[in-house]
């Protein structure tokens, strides 16, 4: 992930000091408040001579004049300085856009210096065109420019243009020499700068992205047959939809990092083992050192490295690995669980390079029978797919709206699932790590029929952006498994061939993590032996289903089930769209007897809704208002009835009182044993008691105590309450009034 500017180590990234006095950014916060200088701060009224008021007047035109004379001064000499040389030069920001409507760019050759780009739009990057009122949309290429001062360069650094994502092809060049492409809009990518940087001056990058896509296209089309082969079922967002920064490394550094921890549930014991990916950028080997170490939530741990090879070759021009094992005792280990995500740090430096600092996560996640376990308990959990897709914003996923997005679906319960058919933003991959969610990752293979799988040019794609989304999220304690496609002809020979050949592909990535893949077809009634479609080769099964009525996906559960007894399952996707029922009673009701069968079918493990939120397609029965309407909340993000409905299911608990009585407060709660089932935590009840117009007079908080009779004094003048039940530092379940024999 591209670190925030705040955390850059450049005073002035990539700025000159002209820049820096123009920008409200970069204002200090005492900005606006009046300044004393030098001895006239000592002045008091008293000293001030009683002259006339003129006097004072051009007293203070002349201090006026002094500062904006050395003011200036500075102004003028610091714009002569040189850029100093930065760890990290963040090129986000203000860039100039156009849309390339008649395709005249390339001939246009508006990649050079030489073009004049003033009447060009100016945009913010993270961008995607598509959600900008501008250029709604256009498909096609878009064209950005963006000049900035390089940092100056010591010898012997090496310079490198890293992009977060840009959406779905780029070109790329710098100075008017391209630097190369990349096929793939949800990955990071980067080109080495070499020579054709200019340190300490005025450079140009220019990216032509392009998002218009066919049948070799991922996403893409499936065929040409049926407009729903056409298009695929969310939004084209075209652009630079990530940070852009330049990282200026020595020229031995450190590529990538993946920690491996594994604990060992029995003596409460952990192994750590680091892996560090080490380039050489110069012309003849080295031999160089690296050295490490592991901190819990900042604090560093007292242990040293007890296996792996400290020193290695790096041949010119090439890449060695080298590794670091860490054994953890009992008293170092705190695991990560979704209500408890503690998160340790491992910290390598090789020569003068010090590598970020990676975070990671104590847990192990295993498949045992028809169970999925976390950290040796048994799960049955809810979750939600979620697409990027808001009234302002799509792919670019701005922070804020993203985490807004998450916050959200924990308080509902929705806690495991596979997000979406793309790889996500970090900012959601580091929310989630965070706060304690369990996520499948996928790439983009949505759909694909039997002939694209079994083409060599769409493998050799998918294993490139499968490889580029493993490497830049495995180290994330939410990461629970990866999945190698959503939907695709699984049920073919190339389908299961497709599911053998990527899952050990994938495993040979990452074998700390377990594989899957999201199918439709598992539960066909043409099927005659498990080995005939693809979930067969998977380490669980993952089941879309969308039947008429809950009875018609019970009976899909059911034979998909019987192909695969001894299996768990994930229903991946279910759900009735908001604009296919009367109204959100009817929607509630029809979830609620989906959660019945849920229930009642103790091999599921998680069960996720389609979909979180709504969202712009041109997929065929899109609403005319041009969105998807499966959300639970609405495109601005209102939640609608059945996800209150469902908040209230899953919050794990089932209320067996709720009594208000003589100035005190009985409550008594179970455990839900059936669905949703949690890892066991420690939970709040806070309880707000409201006089007798509603009122809030006093919210107390105590610690669940499950199967007990909880009682909480009330305050004087208390008629009635609200109660809150609290997992992990968010609020998942409310409730009221309950007679002892009423279940909630």
């Amino acid at each position: 992930m591209i670190p925030h500017p705040d955390f850059q180590r450049s005073t002035f990234p990539n700025l000159t000091w002209s820049d820096w006095r123009a920008s409200n950014r970069f204002r200090p916060s005492h900005a606006n408040v009046p300044v004393s200088v030098g001895s006239f701060s000592n002045f008091s009224s008293e000293s001030i001579p009683k002259r006339p008021i003129r006097f004072l007047l051009s007293l203070h035109l002349w201090i006026a004049a002094v500062l904006f004379a050395l003011v200036g001064s500075l102004g003028r000499a610091a714009e002569n300085l040189p850029v100093p040389s930065a760890g990290r030069v963040s090129l986000s920001g203000e860039w100039k856009f156009t849309a390339d409507y008649q395709n005249a760019g390339d001939a246009a050759q508006w990649f050079t210096p030489a073009y004049g780009d003033g009447v060009w739009d100016t945009v913010q990057v993270p961008h995607t065109w598509s959600h900008d009122p501008r250029f709604m949309g256009f498909i096609g290429a878009g064209w950005y420019r963006r000049k900035f001062t390089a940092p100056t360069v010591a010898e012997g650094e090496h310079v490198r243009l890293v992009f977060g994502a840009v959406f779905a092809r780029a070109r790329v060049w710098l100075n008017g020499q391209l630097l190369g492409s990349h096929d793939g809009g949800y990955t990071p990518f980067e080109f080495d700068l070499g020579a054709a940087l200019k340190p300490g001056a005025s450079n140009l990058i220019v990216v032509c992205a392009d998002n218009r896509w066919d049948a070799t296209t991922s996403p893409g089309a499936r065929g040409t047959a049926q407009p729903p082969e056409l298009v695929y079922a969310w939004w084209d967002d075209g652009g630079i939809i990530r940070d852009v920064e330049l990282r200026v490394t020595p020229a031995i550094y450190i590529s990538k990092q993946k920690v491996e921890a594994v604990p060992d549930l029995a003596s409460g014991t952990a192994t750590v083992r680091v892996r560090a990916w080490v380039r050489n950028t110069t012309g003849r080997s080295q031999r160089v050192r690296l050295t490490g170490e592991l901190a819990r939530e900042g604090e560093k741990l007292s242990l040293a490295p007890t296996t792996g090879e400290n020193e290695i070759e790096i041949p010119a021009n090439g890449d060695a690995v080298a590794e670091l094992g860490f054994s953890l005792a009992a008293t170092q280990v705190r695991l990560w669980s979704m209500d408890t995500p503690v998160l340790y740090q491992a910290r390598t430096q090789v020569g003068g390079h010090a590598a970020d600092s990676v975070n990671f996560g104590l847990r192990r996640f295993v498949v045992r029978g028809e169970q999925l376990l976390l950290n040796g308990h048994p799960i049955r959990l809810a979750g939600a797919n979620w697409h990027a897709s808001h009234p302002e914003w799509g792919q670019n996923q701005p922070a804020e709206g993203v985490i807004r997005d998450l916050q959200l679906m924990k308080e509902g319960g929705f806690v495991f699932q596979r997000l979406a058919h793309y790889p996500v933003s970090p900012v959601i991959l580091d929310w989630a790590d965070r706060h304690g969610m369990l996520l499948i990752a996928e790439a983009s293979n949505t759909g694909w029929k039997a002939n694209q799988l079994g083409s060599l040019q769409m493998q050799e794609k998918f294993r490139t952006a499968h490889r580029e989304m493993v490497e830049r999220d495995w180290n994330h304690a939410s990461i629970v498994a990866w999945s190698v496609g959503n939907e695709f002809a699984s049920d073919t020979p190339e389908g299961v061939r497709w599911v053998q050949d990527m899952g050990a592909f994938t495993r040979e990535l990452d074998p700390t993590r377990l594989v899957t893949f999201v199918s439709n077809s598992v539960s066909k009634s043409t099927l005659k032996t498990a080995g005939d479609e693809g979930s067969a080769y998977a380490d669980f099964v993952c089941l879309n289903t969308y039947g008429r009525t809950p009875r018609e996906n019970a009976a899909n559960i059911d034979r998909a089930h019987a192909l695969h007894p001894g299996k768990p399952f994930i229903i991946t996707e279910y759900g009735v769209r908001h604009d296919f029922v009367g109204d959100e009673t009817e929607r509630v009701d029809w979830f609620r007897e989906m959660l019945a069968i849920i229930r009642a079918r103790p091999f599921i493990s998680g069960a996720s809704v389609w979909s979180f939120n709504d969202y712009r397609s041109r997929y065929v029965g899109t609403n005319p208002n041009g969105w998807r309407e499966w959300g639970l909340v609405a495109p601005d993000r209102t939640p609608r009835g059945s996800y209150h409905a469902l908040r209230r299911e899953h919050s794990g608990f089932v209320v067996r009182e709720a009594t208000f009585a003589a100035g005190t407060l009985t409550v008594r709660l179970e455990s839900r044993t059936d669905f949703p089932v949690f890892p066991p935590a420690d939970c709040e009840l806070r309880v707000t008691f409201r006089d007798g117009q509603y009122r809030p007079l006093e919210t107390k908080t105590i610690p669940i105590r499950i199967g007990a009779a909880m009682k909480i004094s009330a305050p004087t003048g208390a008629g009635t309450f609200r109660a809150e039940i609290w997992r992990g530092n968010f609020p998942t379940g409310a409730f009221g009034p309950v007679e002892p024999a009423g279940v909630r």
